[in-house]
């Protein structure tokens, strides 16, 4: 009975462990790599191929089942284990190529071992009756699987992070073959040496996690890191400079304090010039509330809700020292009404309507994004407008990502009678591209008149140049963006890998 008990332990941290892995390797790689969706479905294939590899091959070290079984916890424990960090030091030291193709290779040894681990224990408790249980194994394998699900998005990625829940996995790996060949073999200075050693390795990885991951830090953002925070959507790290201080999510630089003026100048205070009386504003996204600080420099406006998903933004830009002196405070002002959720399915639900509706929105990096560029996406947004109302949205950099551009400015022709694109020079992030649309004309040449005196950048002169694309650019023809087509994404991959840098370029 208690060898029966000890199968059932084992199976289900078997499972359990197997998931988290390949989880971790797949979240890992969409960080890195882009393209959520073919990312996690290249490696959930290879995981799932290399697992039946594994299965088949068992049947040939069922002589001594359990023996196997130990080194292949071991190993499994030390591969899943050190899987992210390895990752993360190919990350800067390899090609996008390499580093995709050792992803594969990391993910298929882990399948090809955690193939192995239930036959082998099948094998291996035949004495009781295992063979006629088959199905109870396997739902503790299954149910394994389903606790690594829950606790992957809830607890590790929030609360743990990669790094460290790779190696915690790991380290239960190795504990659990050590305790099944306590109980069942032979003392063995090998296997117990093999043992040992792995998970010493782990717990020096653990031990010096901490400043290994900021020599990591260092390496991909260059200037010293003054926060460093992982949330349930996203990575936040900031980073400062003398007076340059720059906020990066997911490693995409979001905005320089050095000309983040100039983006959000000029994202504002277009939309809200072409409307004649703006009173009620929206912004979707800018959860640092830099936008909302620009929306209310006019008069006119009576209230502002800022819809961002990740509430930790919000609470950096109210509590964060750093946060507050760029956002003038903007983020507990008596007008801006901060509410938590996707921009989407804010759009979906609320009734609100609004003067004007500023997407302040990360580039398409994934599918996730993707939809917030979408015909329906810009539907909803249409919906909300009132009579006479304006949207607009950022549109990313125009040369080195014109097909995004120009593939923004094609979804909203497809929405808005009247669409006007146009651009802005950011020293930090190239020429930055930006989308203005309305179901009626707008009067352009009475914008510059109610521009705010206090504007850094954007003044009438600047805007006169604003709305003509260099010579040797153009709006291109793409196709519409949909939720069921989202070609913005492969226009997005494709664009960059064209251009590809040592650091990736975002929204700012």
């Amino acid at each position: 009975m208690r060898n029966k008990i000890l199968l059932s332990i084992a199976v289900f941290i078997a499972g359990l462990c197997s998931i988290i892995y390949e989880l971790l390797v797949s979240t890992t790689a969409t960080y890195f790599l882009g393209d959520g969706v073919r990312q996690f479905s290249i490696i959930i294939g290879v995981y799932l191929f290399s697992m039946g590899i594994g299965a088949f091959l068992s049947k040939y070290l069922s002589k001594l089942p359990i023996r196997f079984f130990v080194h292949v916890e071991f190993l499994l424990g030390f591969i899943g284990g050190i899987s992210v960090p390895l990752l993360y030091f190919l990350f800067v030291q390899v090609s996008p190529l390499t580093l995709q193709i050792l992803c594969l290779v990391i993910i298929f040894v882990i399948g090809l071992l955690t193939g192995m681990e239930v036959p082998l224990l099948t094998f291996a408790f035949d004495g009781v009756n295992v063979k006629n249980d088959l199905s109870n194994v396997l739902s503790l394998d299954y149910i394994g699987g389903l606790l690594a699900t829950l606790i992957f998005p809830f607890i590790l990625l929030p609360f743990v992070g990669l790094y460290y829940s790779s190696l915690i996995f790991g380290i239960l790996n190795i504990v659990l073959g050590l305790v099944i060949s306590f109980k069942f073999l032979d003392f063995s200075k090998k296997t117990f040496a093999f043992g040992i050693t792995t998970l010493i390795g782990l717990l020096v990885l653990v031990g010096y996690g901490g400043r290994l991951l900021k020599v990591w830090d260092n390496a991909i953002y260059k200037s010293p890191i003054v926060l460093n925070e992982q949330t349930p959507y996203q990575k936040i790290v900031v980073t400062k400079k003398l007076e340059d201080v720059r906020l990066y999510l997911n490693r995409v630089i979001q905005f320089s304090s050095l000309d983040e003026h100039r983006y959000h100048e000029s994202l504002v205070h277009i939309p809200m010039g072409a409307h004649e009386n703006p009173k009620k504003i929206l912004i979707l996204g800018g959860g640092e509330n830099l936008a909302s600080r620009e929306v209310l420099k006019h008069a006119t406006v009576e209230s502002i809700d800022v819809v961002d998903i990740d509430s930790t933004m919000f609470y950096l830009a109210k509590e964060h020292p750093i946060f507050k002196k760029i956002n003038q405070n903007a983020a507990v002002h008596a007008k801006v009404n901060l509410i938590t959720a996707d921009a989407f399915s804010y759009l979906a639900n609320t009734t609100e309507v609004y003067d004007v509706v500023i997407a302040d929105l990360p580039d398409p990096v994934n599918e996730a994004i993707a939809r917030l560029y979408s015909r329906q996406f810009f539907l909803l947004a249409k919906s909300k407008l009132s009579k006479n109302g304006v949207f607009v949205t950022q549109a990313g950099e125009i040369y080195f990502s014109n097909t995004v551009f120009s593939c923004i400015n094609t979804t909203l022709k497809e929405v808005f009678k009247t669409t006007h694109a146009y651009h802005t020079y950011i020293p930090s992030f190239g020429d930055w591209g930006f989308v203005m649309a309305a179901d009626h004309d707008l009067p352009l040449q009475s914008v510059p008149g109610k521009f705010p005196k206090t504007n850094k950048f954007l003044t009438a002169t600047q805007y006169g140049n604003m709305f003509n694309l260099p010579a040797d650019l153009e709006v291109v023809e793409t196709k519409v963006n949909t939720m069921d087509s989202p070609v913005i994404l492969n226009y997005y991959l494709d664009d960059w890998a064209k251009w590809k840098t040592d650091l990736q370029q975002g929204t700012p």
